[in-house]
């Protein structure tokens, strides 16, 4: 079995073994002649079988617009006139054209071996149904010439031209218009470590070009703004005051609407913003709603209401703690109103005074949240305990009221509720720890029931489920 296996592993090798040359105008395989070959017209090959019949004709074809090549392929017709269109598929390292093609029409289609000319795989190749690429590259040269055309007209529009010291300027030669400059890397031979900075008027590095030293003359650019691109360059960069290829480089900018100027920080900010705005929307947090206030004395302040309760996840790390400074979400609540003249006025209220505010929802209804201290509650915000400004004093949301007597919860973590009972400022956190002594703290917390607090106590109640703690400020209510 193992001997069976290393001859099918042999059977590719000695396919790509075969070498495939020209003599005169014959075509040979490993030394054996194989087929006649006419090639007198230029990018025609005529194949034949040894006794002269015809059995391939192949027309190299290609497009280009301006340098830039399209595609490439071959047209193959067979002696009927059915004609084929396959790509130009370079499977060899050679100069010579016709190896390539003879090789291509060998190794990767079967048409002929070290046997000659297979009929069975020349009528399925010829069967086989296959895209026009000449259509499709027609239609890529229509793009490219109104690209083309637009390039151009953007070019001339601004006519980019960078001076002897680097200044990039627009207007032609006689132009005053400043928009950057242009620093080139000292020239090494072939384009390795080749660049060239882009420089704007806020010294922002808007591109960097790098010559790649290829036959095509490729440089490719990289944006500010993370994106990058690829250009066949007219002029080879020649050192660091090479200003043609340095006008060049800012031309295919200008072309693809990068003017510099003060462009690539207004860019910035305006991402800046649109990030800023997705991640408030994103949050927990409350952001100029409907709304109104009342402070501990009972004043009410009715307006427009901004609360955070956590740090805004711009980039999406998925990290909204607050480690490196006093953490001070959601310890207030800004409310903007207009006093009894009319003139608009804003004022901030701390959760440490005892103050309630009321969000309104677009069905009517109203969301309430409670400012307030609470037991259990000192590893809510770490980050606070060595500040000589912490208190533990937060807004929480309202879930559920009765008789003064009110369940909350987190607005920001949704599984850490704090009950507070009439009468008592501070409230009784209810977090993730185990059930065993949380029950133990909130059967003290809510002791002057003492038939509830002795359940709550026996563990009557599973602290992690909302109905039971909603159902544990029902019968306090009842209780009392």
């Amino acid at each position: 079995m193992k001997k069976i296996f290393l001859l099918f592993l042999l059977i590719p090798i000695l396919g790509i073994s075969q070498k495939i040359k020209t003599k005169k105008d014959r075509v040979l395989i490993d030394e054996k002649e194989v087929a006649i070959l006419d090639d007198k017209v230029r990018d025609q090959y005529i194949l034949s079988d040894l006794s002269g019949t015809k059995k391939l004709t192949v027309e190299y074809k290609g497009m280009s617009e301006g340098q830039v090549i399209i595609n490439q392929w071959l047209a193959v017709t067979s002696p009927e006139g059915k004609t084929t269109e396959i790509p130009y598929d370079v499977l060899i390292t050679s100069f010579s054209p016709t190896k390539i093609i003879l090789h291509l029409l060998s190794a990767k289609y079967n048409l002929f071996d070290v046997n000659g000319f297979n009929n069975e795989k020349i009528a399925e190749f010829f069967a086989t149904n296959r895209e026009s690429i000449s259509d499709k590259s027609l239609q890529a040269k229509v793009v490219a010439q109104t690209e083309g055309k637009e390039k151009k007209e953007k070019i001339a529009k601004y006519r980019p031209i960078v001076k002897n010291d680097g200044t990039i300027s627009f207007g032609g030669n006689a132009g005053t218009q400043i928009v950057g400059k242009a620093i080139g890397s000292p020239y090494t031979p072939f384009g390795a470590n080749n660049v060239v900075n882009i420089i704007d008027l806020d010294g922002m590095n808007v591109a960097t070009a790098k010559i790649t030293g290829n036959a095509n003359n490729e440089v490719i650019v990289k944006l500010f703004n993370e994106t990058d691109f690829t250009y066949k360059a007219v002029h080879r960069y020649s050192g660091p005051t090479d200003t043609s290829f340095f006008t060049e480089v800012v031309g295919e900018l200008v072309a693809r609407d990068i003017t510099l100027g003060r462009q690539a920080k207004a860019y910035q900010a305006a991402l800046y913003a649109e990030k800023t705005k997705l991640a408030k929307e994103r949050s927990h947090n409350i952001y100029n709603v409907r709304g109104y206030a009342i402070d501990g004395k009972g004043v009410k302040y009715d307006g427009i209401i901004t609360a955070q309760f956590e740090m805004l996840d711009i980039n999406q790390t998925g990290n909204t703690e607050v480690v490196d400074a006093i953490d001070k979400y959601g310890k207030s609540v800004t409310v903007k109103y207009k006093n009894e003249k009319g003139n608009e006025r804003s004022i901030t209220l701390s959760a440490k005074d005892q103050v309630k505010f009321f969000v309104k929802n677009d069905d009517g209804s109203e969301t309430g949240f409670e400012g307030m201290k609470v037991k259990g509650d000192a590893a809510k915000k770490i980050s606070n305990a060595m500040s000589l400004g912490f208190n533990n004093a937060y807004f929480y949301r309202t879930i559920y009221a009765e008789k003064g007597n009110v369940l909350l919860v987190d607005p920001v973590e949704a599984e850490r509720f704090v009950l507070r009972i009439k009468g008592n400022e501070t409230g009784q956190m209810i977090d993730n720890r185990n059930n065993k002594g949380l029950s133990n703290e909130l059967a003290e917390y809510v002791a002057s029931c003492a038939s509830l607090s002795k359940e709550i106590r026996d563990g009557a109640f599973d602290l992690k489920i909302e109905d039971n703690l909603i159902n544990i400020v029902k019968e306090y209510s009842a209780c009392k």
